[in-house]
């Protein structure tokens, strides 16, 4: 069986490289070396050629985020348009999350088998194409297989976005590229708030579609033409003269030196793992704990993006008075306005997260804000004024996000890359399956009891917060190389 080595990149290598550079005044100073990809990325640096990667990746994720969370800020309209009942308003919701948990954990193995840029090429001009279409429903039917299909391509989108940007930087730097997705992701569904309330009352729910739609086709142009294959992908699967030539491309934007001949160091595994074959690799424990935090931050991530708008809607406040009547609701301004202050605190996460994993470590930082979430959490049990529900609406969005935060920047940190997009997608499709069970009870437990819900929202924070204080792990600074020994 395969074990994977950890190894530091060679600074002493760097540098000499670099004093040669530097003494001869050439490019050509070293006519021929044989490198590590540690050792190539340190050469390269990080610079301009990773962050135009990263933008037009996180402008993918961004539109990607606002696709998946369209249903639950437009439902209480087409339940008027449609005359839908709670059944096919919680089936229209279930669908997305449903198939999007399929995309995640099915179709995420295809960029570990035929590469990140070709699939995710493929799958954002199918969300393009798809999403368009579903503005033009003319019926629940119609709708509820368009999105769908949509819902498949959302769960291919952040796996494969989050694996690239690990990818194009050397191990010690992952943290940095997977944050701007997760930022760009949790803004995505504050922009959605916020134009929800400029579009949906005065020209409907399909020019907001449409809206979050058409920018897609210029994030897909960005992407096919001014970016290349992955190159770490390229030479785990033996493609190592379309690697090198990745590898010059970064440099030239970047301005580094590079030697003329390069010969890339290391024995790499060609076909990439499956799941069970991830599973038997070593991280059994850390899956398990990872998949359980995945579930409980999703379950109630998605969980209250669908209760936020049910609640502000109708006046929630701590479940007391009589069960919510299922009936079309007339949305105010001002109830999109508490939205999209809610909403916000996505965007707030991803900093307080970030920093947090920088300064404190990862293993510290998922007990803090786990157990601060569980905390809030129980607050939505009592019943505030409107100001204070939508600030306790902000705070309990804020750290479960902040943890959720966390846990992005680990995955990548710790697999390696013959299954990296496949361990991304199988973490973020057991969230997406929380994101289906809170989906399709959410609904059903709102209008049954307000509070049975908010008790939903609870027990699955207490599981993440034992998860978390089982963790014993810190990935911070380390490296995993794609090196295999064989036993």
């Amino acid at each position: 069986m395969p074990v994977y080595k950890e190894e530091a990149p060679s600074a002493s290598k760097y540098r000499l490289l670099q004093s040669e550079y530097s003494e001869s005044g050439e490019e050509e100073a070293v006519s021929s070396d044989a490198l590590g990809i540690e050792d190539i990325y340190i050469l390269i640096g990080v610079g301009k050629a990773q962050y135009i990667y990263w933008f037009i990746l996180a402008m993918i994720a961004f539109f990607d985020s606002a696709q998946l969370h369209v249903i639950a800020t437009i439902a209480p309209v087409l339940r008027c348009e449609w005359e839908m009942d709670v059944k096919w308003e919680t089936l229209i919701n279930v669908s997305v999350y449903l198939f999007s948990a399929i995309g995640g954990l099915i179709f995420t193995k295809l960029p570990d088998i035929y590469g990140r840029k070709k699939i995710l090429a493929i799958n954002t001009a199918v969300l393009l194409l798809f999403s368009c279409l579903s503005a033009f429903a003319q019926n629940k039917i119609q709708f509820l297989i368009l999105r769908s299909i949509v819902g498949i391509c959302t769960g291919i989108t952040l796996p494969t976005c989050v694996s690239y940007t690990t990818e194009v930087v050397r191990s010690t730097d992952r943290e940095t590229g997977p944050s701007i997705i997760i930022l760009f992701a949790n803004f995505g569904i504050f922009f959605l708030a916020v134009i929800a309330y400029f579009l949906l009352q005065p020209y409907g729910w399909r020019w907001l579609v449409i809206s979050i739609s058409l920018p897609l086709f210029l994030c897909w142009v960005l992407f096919v033409f001014f970016m290349p294959e992955s190159p770490r992908f390229l030479v785990v699967n033996d493609q190592r003269q379309e690697a090198i030539h990745a590898f010059k491309r970064m440099a030239k934007v970047n301005g580094a030196s590079f030697p003329k001949k390069l010969k890339i160091l290391g024995n790499f595994e060609e076909e990439p793992a499956s799941t069970l074959e991830m599973m038997k690799s070593g991280f059994l424990k850390e899956t398990i704990l990872l998949s359980i935090m995945f579930f409980g931050n999703l379950l109630i991530k998605f969980g209250t993006v669908l209760f936020y708008p049910l609640a502000l809607y109708s006046g929630f406040c701590g479940g007391s008075g009589p069960p919510p009547d299922h009936s079309c609701l007339k949305i105010d301004q001002e109830s999109l306005v508490e939205l999209a202050i809610a909403t916000s605190s996505c965007v707030f996460a991803i900093g307080s997260g970030y920093v947090a994993a920088k300064k404190l470590g990862r293993s510290i930082s998922l007990k803090i804000f786990s157990t601060a979430s569980f905390i809030a959490t129980l607050f939505l049990f009592k019943c505030f004024s409107n100001t204070a529900t939508v600030g306790l609406f902000f705070l309990v969005k804020l750290l479960t996000n902040s943890h959720n935060m966390v846990t992005n920047i680990i995955v990548p940190e710790l697999y390696p890359t013959s299954f990296r997009s496949t361990a991304v997608g199988f973490s973020s499709s057991c969230g997406k399956v929380g994101a289906l069970i809170s989906t399709g009870t959410v609904y059903a437990l709102y209008y049954y009891n307000p509070n049975c819900a908010v008790a939903l929202f609870a027990v699955n924070a207490m599981l993440v917060t034992v998860a978390s204080w089982i963790w014993d792990k810190e990935t911070t600074e380390s490296v995993i190389s794609d090196v295999l020994e064989k036993e």
